[in-house]
């Protein structure tokens, strides 16, 4: 080739496959035809060359995957810590009786507005969300914050008397109920982990992403 060979100057277009590409299919040798068509290069004399740079970007597209996996692992288990404390705290709610709801609620109030940075933090914990059909049909609205759901969800038990009167901790599932959470009875804090299940982030339903652990194929002996 008489052309300068530098595979840095591929790099965005080959992330730019891999980061679409299935990684379950797509191979060294389809990445490398692709190059060759969109910059109507021949790379054969550079194939091992190519083949080492394309792989290297593989590998490091995993490791990133991999770390946000486990940062979005440790968002979900703080997440789920959240709603349980939420779900605590609403069933003390209903044992205490009126009075102490109406003090907590107040002292709720003041703190909010004496810190605005307190609302500021929790806003990722307050994002608006998009919840599955199945918990839509009880909730009645398709998108919300996750104490939100939690709220409706317990208003939604208490309307419709759906507490054990021996154990309110635990729910006595309706038809609609038995929906999201596929059994006759559940638990107040196992209601909340399975409720992760039915609310998802905007963008991983209009992405339909999903995130995949794959193996990857060389073909420098395929030609």
């Amino acid at each position: 080739m008489s052309e300068t060979y530098s595979p840095e100057k591929y790099l965005p277009t080959i992330d730019a496959i891999l980061g679409v590409a299935d990684l379950e299919q797509i191979t060294v040798k389809k990445i490398r035809n692709a190059l060759q068509e969109l910059f109507g290069v021949d790379l054969l004399d550079h194939k091992k060359e190519i083949n080492e740079f394309i792989l290297a970007r593989y590998y490091d597209l995993i490791d990133r995957r991999t770390e946000e996996e486990k940062s979005e692992k440790e968002r979900k288990e703080e997440i789920e810590k959240l709603d349980a404390l939420l779900a605590a705290r609403l069933l003390k709610s209903e044992v205490s009786g009126p009075l102490m709801r109406a003090r907590r609620q107040n002292r709720v109030v003041k703190k909010a507005r004496g810190t605005g940075q307190s609302t500021a933090n929790n806003a990722g914990f307050n994002r608006e969300m998009v919840l599955s059909p199945e918990l839509l049909v009880v909730v009645g609205l398709s998108k919300m914050s996750r104490p939100q759901v939690v709220k409706a969800m317990w208003a939604y038990i208490k309307a419709n008397d759906l507490q054990n009167p021996d154990d309110k901790r635990q729910i006595e599932c309706d038809y609609l109920l038995q929906g999201v959470f596929k059994k006759k009875t559940v638990g107040a804090f196992e209601m909340n982990k399975i409720l992760n299940k039915h609310i998802f982030k905007p963008e991983e339903v209009l992405s339909n992403g999903v995130k995949k652990e794959a193996t990857y194929e060389s073909d420098e002996d395929s030609g």
